[in-house]
């Protein structure tokens, strides 16, 4: 399971970036094999799911602290276009301590969701509780990708 301190130390993108690595290699007999059941267990254990807004704004109002944030895969992936994350309590917490994210009322998380409504909501845990609201980008999200390649991690929320 991830947790704040993986975001904090960008440990979070190293192993996103070995995911997808590692998705190269599913249709290898055997080995194959190993990396999906490996795979599952990694992104399985952030419980994504698929959420609409009002979902997101229930948890948003629920939180005590809310930051708003690039996408943490952009770093990644540059060339995708811009769309923000919310990130909830302590993940918040660190996100601003770290400068990829600021401090934002609910109401204004809210609305900033709401600017990108072509792309999926995604809502993942982190330290055993929903921190991560994503504004995903599915060509270059693992979540997405692991999807693509039948490795099913996203449920309806």
């Amino acid at each position: 399971m991830a947790n704040v301190n993986d975001y904090v130390t960008g440990k979070i993108l190293t192993d996103t970036k070995w995911a997808f690595f590692l998705l190269k290699f599913l249709k290898i007999p055997v080995l194959g094999s190993r990396i999906k059941s490996k795979l599952l267990a990694k992104v399985n254990a952030f419980e994504p799911k698929l959420i609409n807004i009002k979902k997101a704004a229930i948890l948003i109002k629920n939180a005590k602290k809310c930051a708003a944030g690039e996408r943490v895969c952009r770093q990644l992936y540059k060339n995708t276009e811009l769309t923000e994350s919310i990130f909830l309590d302590e993940l918040a917490e660190g996100m601003v301590l770290i400068a990829k994210a600021q401090f934002v009322s609910q109401e204004k998380a809210i609305n900033i969701l709401q600017k990108y409504q072509k792309n999926p909501l995604i809502l993942s845990k982190v330290t055993d509780k929903y921190q991560e609201i994503c504004r995903s980008w599915p060509e270059k999200c693992v979540y997405w990708n692991m999807q693509k390649y039948g490795l099913k991690c996203l449920t309806k929320g």
